[in-house]
């Protein structure tokens, strides 16, 4: 403490400068109290970021803790700097008694944060304004992350519930999206239930995926829109690792077993044949999870044009006629879904599925046909284009043609960079197996032309 003394003459002056020139609406002598009140809490503040900017995490929470009880409205980052340093404050104490009282603080700065909320924002940048579910995702997070050693009590249910809540209000509130390392957190959460209980929380696992993976993509889609170089770059460092985690994970789940899905939505779409909402997300699931060529999802698709043509219903449609071979039919409803679209940007993206559904049924030539209509539909969808190209050519095992595919696709879009790099990291990995094996078989083939010759030599001998 006594080096932070030191600084405080000048600190006092500064804090109270900036504090003024931060801060609009509440005053901030209202915050911090008045008279010997006033003092401490300015003296506090002072030594609490001192303590903080030098990771000194034991004298910021002495300093910290009568401010959070006494002066919670007076700035932002006794919520912000102070869950922060309650984390190191746990990752560091060895104690278990210590570290559970540090895990309930915690969660108090995220409780106590929502209850004044509304003043808290009152004061702070329109741009750094938080909604309740932002803090609640973050109390999710830190929960997810240290109530395992930290709370007795804690449950993976409470963790996953603790997560949609914040998610869902997100996604009510507006303002922002969910942040990525959130959304990675959840996944994970989200993982386990489904380990812990494969049939039972499969279509909510499924649901998870889609949502988290599609909340990626957005983001990853403004990077590409950003003119800042610099802001495109960290948008996709935000996004790009949790979205590979999330792909990651689900590959390993092994959820998207077509026998698990279809007997599950089996009877739930005869259940719900009434109900748009529920078909429309079925059909959703159902083709992103490769069940887009089941009886029941072209069931799906049928009780839902009946309802209300949409391109979902319609893309179902023309599938169930190409399976049966009417191809003039399966084009005529691959056209009306791309027509039922409302823009030439949905139009695009309506254009790329169905050449996905192309090169999956194994029609390349027409795959390639619809990847043009994507493009000139929405040219940002270039890259993605490419993309697709290069996964029909790495399933032709045109390998050298995917590999320049994956590069123009990461030329075309910077989203797009670490799925091509990918890409193109696995297609190198079979070049080199495929190249040992040549060479493997040479030698063999080698060494047995050689036995042969020389069994030859000893038959013509004997002769």
């Amino acid at each position: 403490m006594k080096m932070m003394k030191l600084f405080l003459g000048i600190a006092l002056a500064a804090c109270s400068a900036t504090a003024m020139a931060q801060y609009e609406g509440t005053a901030w002598y209202e915050r911090i109290g008045t008279g010997e009140d006033s003092l401490r809490t300015r003296q506090n503040l002072s030594m609490f970021q001192t303590a903080i900017n030098s990771s000194n995490w034991a004298e910021a929470y002495d300093v910290w803790k009568p401010i959070f009880e006494k002066a919670p409205f007076s700035q932002m980052g006794i919520y912000t700097n102070g869950a922060y340093m309650l984390a190191m404050l746990i990752q560091g104490e060895q104690d278990a008694a210590k570290k559970q009282t540090y895990f309930q603080e915690l969660m108090n700065v995220y409780d106590t944060r929502v209850k004044n909320l509304a003043g808290l924002n009152s004061f702070t940048r329109v741009d750094r304004r938080a909604t309740e579910g932002d803090v609640i995702a973050r109390k999710a997070y830190d929960y997810a992350a240290y109530a395992p050693t930290c709370d007795p009590a804690y449950t993976l249910d409470k963790a996953y519930a603790m997560f949609k809540d914040g998610i869902n209000k997100i996604n009510e509130q507006g303002g922002r999206e969910v942040e990525g390392f959130v959304l990675d957190a959840f996944f994970r959460v989200s993982y386990a239930k489904y380990q812990a209980d494969n049939n039972g929380f499969r279509e909510e696992f499924l649901q998870d995926y889609l949502e988290s993976k599609d909340v990626c993509d957005k983001m990853l889609q403004l990077a590409k829109e950003e003119s800042d170089p610099e802001k495109a770059q960290k948008i996709v460092e935000k996004y790009d690792a949790p979205l590979n985690t999330i792909e990651g994970l689900f590959a390993e789940s092994k959820a998207a077993d077509r026998d698990q899905i279809i007997a599950i939505f089996t009877p739930k779409i005869e259940a719900n044949k009434d109900n748009l909402a529920y078909l429309k997300s079925a059909l959703t699931l159902m083709a992103a999870n490769d069940c887009d060529d089941a009886p029941v999802y072209y069931k799906a698709a049928e009780y839902a044009f009946n309802i209300e043509p949409s391109y979902e219903s319609a893309i179902g449609t023309a599938q169930k006629y190409a399976k049966d071979g009417q191809v003039a039919k399966s084009v005529e409803y691959y056209n009306k879904a791309i027509e039922l679209c409302q823009s030439d940007a949905q139009k695009g993206n309506i254009a790329l599925r169905v050449a996905a559904a192309m090169r999956k049924s194994g029609d390349f030539k027409s795959a390639y046909a619809y990847l043009d209509k994507a493009a000139q539909f929405n040219p940002d969808l270039e890259g993605k284009c490419f993309m697709q190209r290069a996964n029909i050519a790495t399933k032709a095992k045109n390998y050298a043609e995917a590999k320049a595919y994956c590069d123009r696709a990461a030329a075309a879009d910077i989203t797009l960079a670490g799925q091509a790099q990918r890409l193109k990291n696995n297609i190198l990995t079979v070049e080199r197996h495929n190249a040992e094996y040549a060479a493997q078989k040479a030698a063999y083939d080698k060494q047995q032309a050689e036995l042969k010759a020389e069994e030859d030599f000893w038959k013509a001998g004997k002769k």
